[in-house]
């Protein structure tokens, strides 16, 4: 699966139109897929349905959905935003296909009217705006936007809810509030972004008919990770054989981050784990993750002795609570510069480096960097706003000028390559908002990539894995009861 953006759409549905598909049949497909979808997932029988059209292609799609969803037995109602928002063209040939057992409202002239149909809906489709939308939301549209969300009814959007930007993440004025969102052919970035996909909640891509190659030959915004294929154990395998791993975390008084990180590199897999502990975290560290075994050593004294654990090490994973210090900033950077094999830099570790990460391109392994907003707001100089609302830009740009791999985390993660190609996660839920889930995932980074994964399929298996877990456990104890160990113990039931 793959994200276009409004210019990437165009150019397949044109491509698909020169191959002899009409446009009158790609709309056709679209309302009948979106139909289709909504019909097995809802009881339509006395069920009152109104589609809410606007007067370009997104209309005309909710006008064959109108017409496919009354030939099922659901009472169907179209409200127009006025006499002239039948469209033209291939819009303006489905209102025409309307049976007449639809009804149909103009907004413009009986507002009152259509706010009373609304209000009593079942079910509710948004097909106003389409990706061409840019801006705000005026008049009558804003006015129908409005009464779609105050009701009590379930919302589908056609492509995406209409008052959001299809390019980017801005909704600038009004929008709809879809609880699905039923998209085409390919994602589009206000699906991913914030704060546009809260709008959107479940999204849905279903086929119209374009073909693959077609697909395949347009460059995309970014590409959706799938669920990844693990390696398979080797019936004589051991744990020599199943990946090393060096894990330098944690500090006086913050054993939790280091605790939660070797967890989960245990349970995803990895066959040894050396685990440096500074003394005063013993006794936590050697009962909740009696597995690993234990380097005592206090890096913010002396990392030396850390140093000759490199060597043993498939991929070394530093920086969770081990706190900011100049000792450890100097430690932090002896670590990545000696290391041959694959380094993953979490949380301190990136605070360590923050200031003087021009090094880092000069770094032999390869390097995994895990930031959120505010981490990554260090790394580039920018704000924390100025990153949201250019994640997938800043998130390439930063990969590529230090040569890294880049595990921007929040909603739809996005991972991006040295060669700046991005990759965003669907999998996850707001329950992986809880301290130490950002750990667990630098855990299971750093494990999949200790067992042998090439350094992207690494990094894009684990935010799939740590986003899935995440799912399961919010499903057994909720969204706000969940803890990052939860996720933890959701994972040897996926891997």
């Amino acid at each position: 699966m793959v994200v276009f953006n409004r210019e990437g759409m165009i150019a397949a549905e044109n491509a698909a139109i020169k191959a002899g598909i009409s446009q009158e049949r790609l709309m056709e497909n679209a309302g009948t897929a979106a139909a289709r979808f909504i019909r097995q997932r809802e009881d339509l029988k006395d069920k009152r349905v109104t589609v809410v059209c606007g007067k370009g292609n997104n209309g005309g799609d909710g006008f064959v959905i109108a017409r496919k969803l009354f030939e099922n037995s659901a009472a169907v109602a179209v409200i127009l935003t006025s006499n002239a928002s039948a469209g033209t063209g291939a819009a303006a040939l489905m209102f025409d296909r309307l049976p007449q057992g639809v009804e149909v409202i103009r907004a413009d002239s009986f507002m009152s009217l259509a706010a009373g149909v609304i209000r009593d809906s079942d079910i509710l489709v948004d097909a106003l705006f389409g990706i061409g939308f840019k801006g705000n939301a005026e008049g009558t549209e804003k006015l129908l936007i409005e009464h779609i969300n105050s009701a009590e009814a379930y919302v589908y959007s056609v492509d995406l809810p209409s008052g959001v930007t299809a390019d980017s993440g801005k909704v600038e004025g009004t929008a709809v509030k879809a609880d699905c969102t039923l998209t085409f052919e390919a994602l589009k970035p206000c699906h991913i972004l914030p704060p546009s996909n809260a709008f959107c909640q479940d999204v849905k891509m279903l086929k119209i008919g374009i073909d693959e190659q077609i697909i395949n030959s347009i460059t995309p915004v970014c590409k959706v990770i799938e669920k990844p294929k693990l390696l398979l154990r080797d019936k004589n395998s051991h744990k020599g054989s199943c990946g090393t791993m060096l894990s330098i975390c944690g500090s006086y008084g913050m054993p939790g981050a280091a605790i939660l990180a070797a967890g989960a590199a245990l349970r995803s897999g990895v066959g040894k784990l050396f685990a440096v502990c500074p003394p005063e975290n013993y006794t936590a560290t050697a009962v909740s993750v009696p597995e690993a075994v234990i380097i005592l050593n206090d890096i913010e004294k002396d990392i030396k002795p850390v140093l000759n654990y490199l060597p043993q090490a498939d991929a070394v994973l530093i920086g969770c609570g081990i706190g900011v210090s100049n000792n450890k900033k100097q430690g932090v950077r002896e670590v990545i510069t000696s290391s041959l094999n694959p380094v993953t830099i979490d949380a301190d570790g990136i605070n360590c480096i923050y200031n003087d990460i021009e090094f880092i391109k000069k770094v032999k392994a390869d390097v995994v960097l895990t930031p959120h907003s505010a981490e990554m707001a260090r790394l580039t100089g920018l704000t924390v706003s100025e990153i949201e609302q250019n994640r997938i830009e800043t998130a390439s740009r930063f990969a590529a000028e230090y040569g890294v791999y880049l595990c921007l985390k929040g909603a739809n993660t996005l991972v991006a390559t040295p060669s700046g190609e991005i990759f965003v996660n669907l999998t996850g839920t707001p329950g992986l908002s809880s301290a130490g889930s950002g750990d667990v995932l630098s855990g299971i980074i750093t494990s999949f990539i200790a067992q042998g994964l090439d350094t992207l399929s690494a990094v894009t298996a684990a935010v799939y894995f740590h986003g899935l877990a995440g799912e399961k456990a919010a499903e057994r104890l909720s969204v706000r009861g969940m803890l990052a160990g939860d996720i933890i113990k959701e994972l040897p039931y996926l891997l």
